[in-house]
């Protein structure tokens, strides 16, 4: 043992007695800090600079419109809105020309081409023989390894987001109109309404049954009636004559229908501008009260007459709304369907009247407040105004009331009558027909009923056919009652469309729990460059410190043995990788910046890497020779890749997966992320006790197996020396 510490004290002193051995020591120290340091600095947050990275997009969408959508739609311009406002990466908008030929020349890493298309196959994916929408996506995979994979996120990201973009839309609208039907078909009118529906539809069933019997009937009647053609000539001219009276019977129902449909017309217009205009009359009549009571100061008499007119006309507005309900009752009522009721338009009239009363009231206390000086103006000026906002609401109440209950029914009406007119006028133009065609000859009257009669028959059986159909209409119809109350549908959907549409277009959230965070990706990396920079720095020991000790090395001391040799010079390799390891971990934490949970660890972790690395390459040059350098050369290279270090071992050929396990770097490597991140199951403390066992196969080639290749050694040196190159 003192042989070798006698040993290693000699190598210190001779190599820091010379300034050139000082200045290589010093090389080898810093040289595989720099390595790690530029590395790991130049990939600190690669992806987060890909706004350099130039990527067109064309879009030579041509739009769409059709019935469904009325305007024209262009989704194209749209994503392209979109990507404007996207700073992932620098996006150039151009034409799809231009966009192909600078992928090809390298101008731009990839393209982005939507075709003209492109919005009418979204828009019609559900159509038959709809074609799936895509994009182009164009890549120039020479100009750089990585980039393909970047850029390919990118249009990723753009199919992504207006797949979502569009489901949402879409999934937005048909909530919404689902939603909106839940709403409508939950209202209490709404259920009046279907009840009401429900009976009109029982009734047309059974008239359109009647009406199939009669015209059974009546094509009985004119097959029976075809026996007395032959003696109806005789009273062709009589008939003719006789059927010119209700054919001007009909013309003056037609004339009377008209002008019924004109007064329903009339009626229903001037009621709804009638109550327009007393909602406003009510409102002035508040302003001009208000200002009068401004005014009232020093004009007491002229104010007071101005309330007075106010209250008149309130009176007179009183009265019209009195002969309103009057009209109602006698002109409209009676016009409308049985089924229909106005108590609820009525109940609306009495209590605008009565507000306005109040209104009346109010305005005559003011007018006498004013006219005593005054006294109790402003308790009159208050009451007035709650009275006044009292009865605009009363007659908003009306409006509505009138608009749902009657106008709508007086419309209806109208139309119904302007259908009976031309009906009427029809069966006139029928009747003048006939009478003309009645002064025919008797075989073509006996033709027209033999005609007439099948046409009847047809009818009664599509009258019966349309009969069932409404009969199967009623039980649907109270089957749907029957079920209960319509709110099942609001529960389903909820009360935001909004929120359901984006669940719809990604039903599934992501919520990242980041496990042994590292913050940056340059972090990540730092292991694999420092394991391979501790690697070389112990390569360019064996390069640099001759491994071979001479005879006499310690004067004035016994010869040394071989072991002695062995370790007493290593005892320089392992100083120097130690003053790497240190200059190294030091400069990661403190000048890079690496991530690490566990900071004296990571120094330590690089102390151990760094005497296990020294230590093997020393005993393969010192067993080998230039063969051993050779040999740590060839370790390296499947190191790179082979220690999981850069890409997971699962993504690497078999056999890489299969030698991971024998490569020293790959317990280092994962010392050193341990030191990172966070040790889990002593995980740092396994990988150092994994990396240490490769230093007994190392002892065992330094201190025995190594002996009976000296002299093969030896002759391969004198054989490379002879060549007088090597």
């Amino acid at each position: 043992m003192m042989g070798v510490l006698r040993l290693m004290r000699r190598d210190i002193a001779h190599a820091t007695r010379n300034t050139m051995a000082i200045v290589v020591l010093v090389g080898l120290t810093i040289l595989p800090s720099l390595f790690t340091w530029f590395n790991v600095i130049a990939s600190w947050n690669p992806f987060g600079d890909t706004k350099n990275i130039t990527v067109a997009v064309a879009n030579a969408d041509e739009g769409y419109k059709s019935d469904l959508f009325p305007v024209t739609i262009n989704i194209g311009d749209q994503v392209v809105s979109a990507l404007r406002a996207n700073n992932d990466f620098n996006w150039v908008v151009t034409d799809e020309d231009k966009a192909i030929d600078g992928t090809k020349s390298a101008k731009y890493y990839a393209a982005i081409v939507m075709p003209k298309d492109f919005s009418k196959d979204m828009l019609t994916f559900y159509a038959d023989g709809g074609e799936r929408t895509a994009i182009n996506y164009y890549i120039n995979e020479k100009k750089n390894a990585l980039a393909p994979k970047i850029t390919g996120q990118g249009a990723d990201m753009v199919s992504t987001e207006i797949n979502k973009v569009f489901t949402e839309t879409l999934s937005e609208i048909a909530v919404g109109i689902l939603s909106d039907v839940s709403d409508y078909l939950d209202s209490g009118d709404t259920q009046v309404m279907f009840a009401q529906f429900e009976s009109h539809v029982a009734q047309a069933a059974t008239q359109l049954r009647a009406a199939a019997s009669t015209a059974t009937v009546f094509s009985s009647l004119m097959e029976s009636n075809k026996a007395l053609v032959t003696s109806a000539g005789d009273l062709i001219s009589g008939t003719s004559v006789a059927m010119k009276e209700p054919s001007a019977a009909i013309g003056q129902a037609v004339s009377a229908a008209s002008s019924l449909k004109t007064s329903i017309s009339d009626i229903s217009d001037e009621l709804s501008d009638a109550i327009s205009k007393s909602a406003q009359g009510i409102a002035a009549v508040g302003t001009k009260a208000d200002a009068a009571f401004e005014a009232a100061t020093g004009q007491t008499e002229k104010q007071a007459k101005a309330i007075d007119a106010l209250g008149d006309m309130v009176q007179s507005q009183i009265d019209a709304y009195k002969d309103l309900e009057s009209t109602l009752q006698t002109d409209v009522e009676p016009t409308l369907p049985d089924d229909v009721s106005l108590d609820l338009v009525y109940t609306a009239l009495d209590n605008a009247i009565s507000r306005q009363e109040t209104v009346k009231e109010r305005l005559d206390d003011a007018a006498q407040a004013i006219r005593s000086g005054n006294t109790g103006a402003e308790e009159a000026r208050t009451a007035l105004q709650k009275a006044v906002a009292e009865a605009h609401a009363s007659i908003d109440n009306v409006q509505s009331k009138y608009v749902d209950s009657v106008k709508a029914n007086l419309d209806q009406l109208a139309s119904t009558l302007n259908t009976a007119v031309s009906a009427v006028g029809v069966v006139g133009s029928d009747l003048d027909s006939s009478a003309t065609a009645m002064v025919g000859a008797a075989d073509s009257i006996s033709a027209k009923l033999t005609k007439a009669g099948t046409a009847v028959t047809k009818l009664a059986s599509e009258l019966t056919d349309a009969a069932d159909t409404f009969d199967k209409l009623e039980a649907a119809l109270k089957k749907a009652s029957s079920a209960g109350d319509f709110s099942a549908l609001q529960d389903v959907i909820g009360a935001d469309p909004e929120t359901l549409a984006s669940s719809l277009a990604s039903p599934v959230g992501l919520e990242r729990h980041a496990v042994f965070p590292v913050d940056t990706f340059g972090s990540a990396m730092a292991p694999l460059y420092t394991v391979l920079a501790l690697w070389v720095g112990a390569l360019l020991m064996s390069v640099t410190i001759t491994v071979a000790v001479p005879r006499g090395a310690v004067p004035g001391q016994k010869e040394l043995t071989n072991n002695q040799k062995y370790f007493g010079r290593y005892g320089l390799f392992g100083l120097v990788g130690l003053a790497q390891s240190t200059v190294l971990g030091l400069g990661n934490l403190v000048f890079v910046g690496v991530q690490s949970v566990h900071p004296f660890l990571y120094v330590v972790a690089g102390w151990v890497t760094s005497l296990v690395f020294t230590f093997l390459i020393y005993t393969a040059v010192v067993a080998f020779g230039n063969a051993g350098k050779a040999l740590g050369v060839l370790f390296l290279v499947i190191q790179i890749s082979g220690a999981g270090a850069a890409y997971p071992l699962q993504l690497l050929p078999t056999w890489f997966q299969h030698i991971s396990k024998f490569l020293p770097a790959t317990y280092a490597v994962e010392a050193y992320r341990a030191a990172i991140a966070g040790i889990y199951n002593a995980d740092y403390w396994q990988a150092l006790g994994m990396l240490l066992l490769f230093l007994i196969p190392a002892l065992i080639l330094g201190l025995w197996l190594r002996k009976p290749l000296i002299n093969f050694n030896r002759g391969i040196s004198e054989a490379l020396e002879s060549t007088r190159i090597m």
